[in-house]
């Protein structure tokens, strides 16, 4: 009896060994089937409960003159943008080689001046181009702004020509459309019709390679403007146009909305979320908000020149751990 006994109590101990271990291993089993690493879970709780919380940083500016290089700049009376880095998960604010800008929503105004930089240097500087010495100026033609192109082209030496056309977006590509509505060239002011009379179109005239953000279709022009950007790259979709007689102003459809930040401030760069190198301090899912220094123009801002002004700022960090930079402005040198 007493050997039944110890026989019985060495079975139900095994059984309750084996049991637990098998609990734990459908615990374990059940959260990999599930898709969340451990180290995620808190984040993952986060990620619900904070409305600031973005996978990736999140940028909203505020009465902004955003710099590519010197005289290409958009101005943003309020753009939400989200910063994808190109390697890794860590946000480099000082490379904009390593990062795209997603336009999530807003509007940018651009000047012709800086279209034209970016036409003439982006878009034609290669040695095999038919077109160059590009100029655009808006022009008041038959009820509504419209936009005059000049410049050169090449059929067997260069020859200068002119027209006037309708900026606009096609429907079915999103591109913007250039739409000629007169074109001279050589002091002709019939040109376009001499060509339709020959069955020749602009296509035909015009060579210029695939991928570099300008597409010709007979006498129609899409224009890609995003492909044409220096560093750091932008993405997005234009929802509608607006030319008038000093800008081309741009309206992207609205994908999400960032929490606009509490202050005062008229003018402001905001930057909440993601991991992100800012000043050689890693921040993640940080606040950050630099505030113009002097309100009384528009906030400017560039990549390359935001470390001295940096130098040059005072910076305050609140109980909540937002950090607030009074910032002078920062538009390149050269």
């Amino acid at each position: 009896m007493k050997q039944n006994r110890i026989e019985r109590s060495w079975i139900y101990f095994v059984v309750l060994i084996l049991t637990a271990f098998l609990s734990f291993w459908m615990g374990r089993l059940g959260l990999e089937n599930m898709e969340i690493p451990f180290s995620d879970i808190g984040s993952k709780t986060e990620g619900v409960a904070d409305s600031h919380y973005f996978a990736r940083p999140r940028l909203i500016l505020k009465n902004v003159r955003f710099y590519w290089q010197k005289d290409i700049f958009v101005e943003a009376n309020r753009l939400s943008l989200e910063a994808i880095p190109k390697s890794g998960e860590i946000l480099p604010f000082d490379r904009p080689e390593l990062f795209t800008l997603k336009i999530l929503n807003g509007n940018i105004r651009i000047s012709f001046e800086s279209l034209e930089k970016l036409i003439n240097g982006k878009l034609f500087s290669f040695p095999e181009s038919t077109l160059r010495k590009i100029k655009l100026r808006p022009i008041f033609h038959n009820g509504s702004w419209k936009l005059k192109i000049s410049g050169e082209v090449k059929f067997v030496v260069w020859v200068s020509f002119e027209g006037i056309a309708t900026v606009k977006i096609d429907p079915e590509s999103g591109r913007i459309l250039v739409e000629n509505e007169t074109v001279r060239a050589l002091l002709n002011p019939y040109t376009k019709e001499l060509l339709n009379t020959v069955g020749v179109s602009i296509e035909d005239l015009v060579r210029f390679p695939k991928g570099r953000g300008l597409i010709f279709s007979g006498n129609k022009v899409f224009f890609e403007p995003f492909s044409v950007f220096p560093d750091p790259e932008v993405e997005g979709r234009i929802k509608d146009l607006k030319l008038d007689e000093n800008a081309l102003g741009i309206e992207f459809i609205s994908e999400q909305e960032v929490p606009s930040p509490k202050t005062n401030s008229k003018n402001y760069i905001y930057v909440t979320g993601g991991k992100l190198l800012f000043g050689g301090i890693q921040v993640h899912q940080g606040r950050v908000l630099l505030q113009d220094r002097e309100e009384s123009s528009l906030f400017e801002f560039c990549f390359s020149e935001y470390k001295k002004a940096l130098s040059l700022s005072n910076v305050k960090m609140e109980e909540d751990g937002r950090i607030l930079i009074f910032m002078p402005d920062s538009p390149p040198l050269d």
